[in-house]
């Protein structure tokens, strides 16, 4: 039964990397789901940590670094925008955003440092390549941000009325669109420069 258990493992290995997406999952459930641990932590109810909310509460500092970056970015185009307690940008007279904390991207960054720890490779090159994910996720939200506010200041329709059916344009989809999109390229870069290293170190072996 083993044998036969080992054969099935390395036929399916031939068509893709089985012990790469068990990993994948794995961590990508753990990440997640840690992340949703914490989300709960700072919601009023039973859950609610005082102490964590004071001291630990990493999703309200990327939500803060996000409003603050995305405030600059207003105010380059002539905005008079304000961020109010880490989690409102406020044009006074005007518009105002929340960023509830569905909207910091938690699902993808998790997603991103899953794929990277998954993958085999030395842990600089996994700092490396996590942090240049993070970061790439994280600008793209400011930038989001930053737009959705110059939109409704200059009530521009298309934001509002969407694409069919008068629908409402969901500028959460369009981040997780774009932020899929981006990854999806990092993913390919990612695997062009990672095997045509491995074939040449392959090649100089043969040689």
């Amino acid at each position: 039964m083993l044998v036969f258990i080992r054969s099935v493992s390395r036929e399916i290995n031939r068509y893709f990397d089985l012990s790469f997406l068990l990993k994948f999952i794995a961590l990508f459930a753990l990440f997640y789901y840690t992340n949703m641990f914490f989300v709960d932590l700072t919601i009023p109810g039973k859950s609610y940590n005082a102490w964590f909310v004071e001291h630990l509460n990493y999703i309200n500092w990327i939500t803060g670094s996000i409003m603050y970056t995305a405030n600059l970015m207003t105010q380059a185009v002539g905005l008079d925008t304000h961020v109010v307690n880490t989690r409102y940008l406020v044009v006074p007279g005007g518009h105002s955003l929340f960023m509830n904390w569905q909207c910091v991207g938690l699902g993808i960054f998790s997603f991103w440092a899953a794929f990277v720890l998954a993958n085999s490779m030395g842990w600089k090159k996994k700092i490396k390549w996590g942090i240049g994910g993070f970061l790439a996720i994280w600008f793209l939200n400011c930038c989001r941000t930053a737009l959705l506010m110059i939109a409704l200041e200059n009530n521009w329709k298309e934001w509002k009325q969407g694409w069919k059916h008068g629908r409402t344009l969901d500028h959460h989809d369009l981040f997780n669109y774009g932020c899929y999109i981006v990854l999806l390229g990092m993913i390919w870069f990612f695997y062009k420069k990672f095997k045509n290293k491995q074939s040449s170190k392959d090649a100089g072996k043969t040689a």
